[in-house]
């Protein structure tokens, strides 16, 4: 059994995440460190992680699978077992080694792991069931179902309550910075009284965790279960309901009380009575006896997590081949490694794990291991011949028993293909003619989807399926953006909305503590996506909550005191990136100036002429503040560079480049510096100077380590600041920190120098960011202009290269292009149809070194364009 702890109580969810994260590992599979090809501009996934993990989940679905390097299947996180609490895998009772993992292709998430054993050939296939999937019998159904709805932590074991109570106060259900949430079905007009039960386990004294409990959207009540009862002693709070928006669900949820200094929410236990059957809270503490059976009674921790849940399958199925010319006796066996018991029932060929995983087996096993896991007969191999075993994981409600045949996994095997092979997710919008490049697009577009989940009925952009699943503001922001390039409007609308029921009644944002910049963040966001959308009427619509915001902004500028290193900016704020103390620092002033001037342009861009004036005048008081401060806080590093560090004060020995990804974000997409800017020379040459495997080292969580996406960000700066060369080149590097299944840890150490890691896999604001920084390498908007190729990457424009852009959203409009370098490699022709919602004053093509004369070409702004150039060789 795993040894869980108490939650963290950190001022940042993100800071308590990265930190309980934060390990090494010393067993597994380690890849040997690849030798670094020459060639800049090859993808070849060099610098990948040592360890690995990859979505098989299908999209907006609540279970998120994940396969480990060594195939085995990962659920319940966190724990104890590749840090989750249950791994299932593959082996033999004879020594295996891991030989290479793939996927079958880039849009279709089956998982191929190869493995060796002496002279016998393992190939596993890992992949999701597609829908539907028939229950092979009727399944009576409970009278009431709850439904957990997003993440699923929980811990056994948690608090201590005394005695009498319910046992599973012992037990929490756990919301990691965001809410608890769970809902069930109601007829129209039924009536019900919730209660809810929470016992606090960690925090001995009041005021530490203080909860709002909701119903229906509304906040009801508001607990301080220390303050009214004591640690470690259980409450219970009785509130009544009816579906009040008569969609056929109750909706109830625990989220942080904004006064709440830990972010974090916990729930025991859930009763549901019908209305006015509900005995008095301390019966129902005490665990009853109840005059009247509640409808429902669940223990949050403990009970399944996945009630609610449709049944879900996954498949593993398992070759084993002889290529010798001698027969070969192997014995095969499933390892099931898990924080709850597992059962073996032989009988029905089937495992159960804890209360919510069962595993199919289609063969009979003869015994089982020390911890009752099955192993099966001895098999011998003929020479040349090859055998296949297959298994099931179940999880969710009365899960029909599948695979029970090898058929029956074949045949899932093939609709799985199919399944992701018609998937409606928007490829097709960006072509590159470096196949690996074009792989991690397809890939990025699908972890994207398989991480999103639909929430309060509304798509919710996830950035990962584990310690990131959830509402991330800044995340979430260039996920939507990413999203919008692809032509989902109409999804991405419904996410811009789901964010903005997070904004407080003083109009601010600020779902992480200290994050004063994420008003600043939604105020870009929110704006940005109306300027790529041509939708002034619907910004017209939510312009209450950008006014709202912008005084949250003017409000807060007030608050640090006379005389403190940051008095007219923001005040003490959290930095992340590698810096948790809230101290006077320049993350949240960054990205304040990018969202207030983002306001300032919406404005002018809405007609609102005065409202944007006097909101400049604001903006340029809180610029010139904010150069004072910087010009007193320039500091130089060790190889010359004058540079602006993050902190402003209990700066230290913190290296120069930690938590600088807000500067980058303040020169792109913020435009806040002026062209030529000697703060953003210097900050750029200090950054350089760090640099390790093509990205700068030690920015984030992890000391001395790599941010992955954060190279997006370098990138972009680059790219902004008119280097489109070294924006192409960063471009590689950041895809060669993927992995070779197509997606990326957050942060992981530079090759042979250990597997210590930070954060979500696969971690889709990277994925975002790949999206991104490939789309602005070929377009973007500079103001009024539209740039095209500015950061286009010199071998692709090798003979017979075709580089496409179909409808990618534009501040002006949709654009598609087409170029085609000619065969002999000497010309190429550019086809194009500009942008035509809101023509750019100037579309100018950037001609590289890899034209034979260099330099900006200007083209027509209407009507469909043909360019033909000459190029610099045959590349």
């Amino acid at each position: 059994m795993t040894v869980m702890h108490s939650p963290p109580t950190r001022s940042s969810a993100r800071f308590l995440l990265c930190a309980c994260l934060l390990h090494a590992m010393t067993h597994g599979l380690a890849a040997a460190a690849p030798t670094p090809a020459p060639d800049e501009f090859t993808l070849d996934h060099r610098y990948a992680p040592p360890q690995w993990q990859t979505a098989i989940g299908l999209p907006d679905d609540a279970q998120k699978t994940l396969v480990a390097k060594d195939g085995g299947l990962l659920y319940d996180y966190p724990g104890g077992y590749a840090g989750f609490g249950t791994k299932i895998t593959f082996g033999l009772v004879q020594p295996v080694t891991w030989t290479r993992q793939e996927l079958v292709s880039p849009r279709i998430p089956i998982v191929r792991t190869y493995k060796q054993a002496g002279p016998i050939e393992i190939v596993e296939e890992a992949f999701a069931v597609a829908p539907p999937l028939s229950p092979k019998k009727a399944v009576e159904q409970p009278a009431l179902v709850l439904r957990r709805v997003g993440a699923n932590s929980g811990q056994r074991g948690w608090a201590n309550p005394k005695p009498p109570c319910d046992p599973d106060f012992r037990h929490v259900a756990i919301g990691w910075n965001g809410p608890i949430e769970y809902r069930f079905p109601a007829a129209r007009g039924e009536r019900f009284t919730v209660v809810f039960g929470i016992c606090e386990g960690h925090h001995p004294g009041p005021g530490a965790r203080v909860l709002t409990l909701s119903l229906e959207g509304k906040s009801r009540q508001i607990v301080d279960p220390v303050k009214e009862g004591g640690h470690n002693v259980p409450r219970a709070y009785p509130l009544d309901i009816q579906d009040e928006n008569q969609d056929g669900w109750i909706d109830l949820a625990v989220t942080a009380a904004p006064e709440s200094p830990d972010k974090n929410t916990i729930l025991n236990l859930l009763w549901v009575f019908r209305a006015a059957e509900a005995p008095p809270p301390d019966t129902v503490v005490r665990g009853g006896p109840f005059p009247k059976v509640p409808l429902l009674r669940f223990a949050c921790g403990a009970d399944k997590l996945l009630t609610g849940q449709a049944p879900r399958h996954d498949v593993l199925r398992v070759t084993l081949r002889n290529p010798t010319g001698a027969a070969v006796k192997v014995t095969p066996r499933l390892l099931l490694e898990a924080a709850e018991d597992v059962w073996p029932d032989p009988m029905h060929r089937i495992a159960r794990v804890g209360d919510g995983t069962r595993v199919f087996y289609t063969a009979d096993w003869t015994t089982t291991d020390v911890r009752g896991r099955p192993v099966f007969s001895a098999i011998t191999l003929a020479p040349r011949a090859e055998i296949t075993l297959a298994f099931g994981v179940a999880r969710g409600d009365h899960p029909a028993p599948f695979p029970q045949t090898l058929a029956e996994a074949a045949s899932a095997r093939r609709a799985a293909e199919r399944y992701w092979a018609e998937a409606d997710l928007p490829y097709g919008r960006l072509g590159v003619p470096d196949a690996a490049v074009q792989a991690l697009l397809d890939a990025s577009v699908r972890n994207i989807y398989q991480a999103r989940e639909i929430k309060q009925g509304l798509p919710a952009f996830q950035v990962g399926p584990t310690c990131y699943r959830g509402l991330w503001v800044v995340d979430g922001a260039f996920l939507l953006e990413a999203v919008t390039y692809l032509g989902r409007e109409k999804e991405t609308r419904a996410g811009i909305d789901y964010l903005m029921k997070f904004q407080r009644a003083d109009g601010s944002f600020m779902l992480i503590d200290g994050h004063w910049k994420e008003t600043g963040i939604a105020l870009w966001a929110v704006t940005r996506h109306a300027r790529l959308t041509g939708d002034p009427a619907w910004l017209r619509g939510v312009w209450p909550r950008v006014e709202r915001g912008v005084a949250a902004i003017e409000a807060m500028r007030a608050l640090p005191a006379r005389g403190a290193p940051n008095e007219g900016l923001v005040p003490d704020g959290f930095s992340d990136g590698g810096l948790a103390e809230k101290v006077p620092e320049y993350t949240n002033v960054y990205w304040t100036l990018a969202g207030l001037r983002a306001a300032v342009e919406a404005a002018a861009w809405l007609g609102n002429t005065a409202q944007a004036d006097a909101w400049r005048k604001g903006y340029d008081d809180l610029y010139a503040t904010f150069r004072r401060a910087a010009q007193r806080d320039m500091k130089t590093d060790g190889h010359g560079n004058r540079h602006l560090p993050i902190r402003m004060a209990k700066g230290g020995d913190i290296p120069p480049q930690k938590a600088q990804w807000a500067f980058l974000h303040a020169v792109y997409p913020g435009q806040v510096f002026p062209d030529g800017d000697p703060l953003v020379r210097g900050n750029l040459a200090m950054l350089r100077a760090a640099e390790q495997e093509g990205l700068v080292a030690d920015t984030g969580w992890l000391k001395n380590g790599l941010w992955s996406y954060f190279g997006s960000f370098y990138a972009h700066a680059w790219l902004w600041v008119g280097d489109g060369g070294k924006a192409a080149r960063t471009l590689y590097a950041f895809g060669n920190h993927a992995s070779p299944l197509l997606c990326w840890r957050e942060e992981h150490m530079p090759q042979g120098q250990g597997d210590a890691r930070v954060g979500d896999m696969p971690h889709n604001w990277a994925s975002a960011e790949f999206i991104r920084l490939v789309r602005h390498c070929l377009a973007l908007e500079r103001g009024n202009e539209l740039h095209l190729f500015q950061g286009f990457p010199a071998a692709w424009a090798r003979p017979g290269a075709v580089t496409r852009m179909h409808g990618i959203a534009t501040e002006f409009g949709p654009l598609s292009l087409e170029f085609t370098v000619a065969r002999d490699g000497r010309s190429g022709v550019l086809h194009l149809t500009p942008p035509r919602r809101t023509p750019p004053a100037r579309i100018l093509w950037h001609l590289g070194p890899w034209a034979a004369e260099p330099g900006a070409v200007a083209l027509p702004t209407d009507g469909t364009v043909k360019k033909t150039v000459r190029l610099a060789g045959r590349g």
